[in-house]
């Protein structure tokens, strides 16, 4: 039987690689693509954990800010306080809507414009960046966050240390067309008669309330006792409630 000869010149025969012993991607690639590719992972692996050590570091700072602030509520510092306040307010203790009784207390208390923007910065800091001003046109009517800007806008610029009252009939006009513009679900015309109550507490005199009365005409070109007289029908005595006051 014949021997089978091999040719020591002829070429070699090709390898056939079977598909479990294929090459991986990496290994197919040239020395200057996995270089570049080395070199493009180092700079972003060290700009991904910039980021996120800069977001670990600003949300402990916020932290930070936010118990310090909740610290001051409890003390002296009335302004974290009130902001606290607010923000209860809202929540209203996980019941649907805004306490706006509440909101309406805190805005009358505060003494002065100055003050309620101190206000602003303590709940950005108790709460982490939220806005107070958003949060107010987000949980309020158009007609209630009117209503407290008329109050804001009736108080002194800084706080001079005097209780004493602000005689302002065009913001209480204010207050009160607001407080009968309410509409519930958008179209049903309600009134918010604890907001004309709160002006009618605030009215030193008759006087005082026909001021107001003149303003209203002014302002929205009707008379006020004829609105309060349709608005308030039978659920409240509004005329009773002046007539207890002095004349002037």
């Amino acid at each position: 039987m014949a021997k089978e000869t091999t040719n020591q010149n002829s070429p070699a025969q090709t390898k056939i690689v079977l598909d479990n012993q294929k090459q991986g991607w990496w290994n197919s690639l040239t020395d200057g693509q996995r270089q570049m590719i080395v070199s493009l992972a180092i700079v972003l692996g060290i700009s991904v954990t910039a980021l996120i050590a800069i977001k670990f570091a600003s949300n402990q700072v916020r932290k930070v800010v936010s118990n310090k602030e909740e610290n001051q509520s409890f003390g002296e510092d009335k302004h974290a306080t009130w902001a606290k306040q607010l923000k209860m307010a809202f929540d209203n203790d996980g019941w649907w809507g805004t306490d706006e009784a509440s909101v309406r207390r805190v805005i009358r208390e505060l003494p002065s414009k100055e003050d309620f923007q101190k206000v602003q910065v303590s709940y950005r800091r108790l709460y982490q960046g939220q806005n107070l001003i958003k949060d107010l046109t987000d949980e309020l009517k158009a007609t209630e966050f009117n209503e407290m800007l008329a109050i804001l806008q009736s108080k002194p610029d800084r706080d001079n240390g005097e209780a004493t009252p602000i005689y302002d009939p065009y913001a209480w006009a204010k207050r009160l067309y607001n407080a009968m513009s309410i509409y519930y679900a958008g179209f049903i015309p309600g009134t918010d008669e604890e907001a004309i109550q709160a002006v009618f507490s605030e009215l030193p005199s008759q006087a005082a309330f026909a001021d107001t009365a003149q303003a209203y005409q002014v302002l929205y070109g009707t008379s006020l006792e004829a609105d309060l007289d349709g608005d308030l029908d039978w659920s409240m005595d509004w005329r009773a409630i002046i007539a207890k006051k002095p004349n002037s």
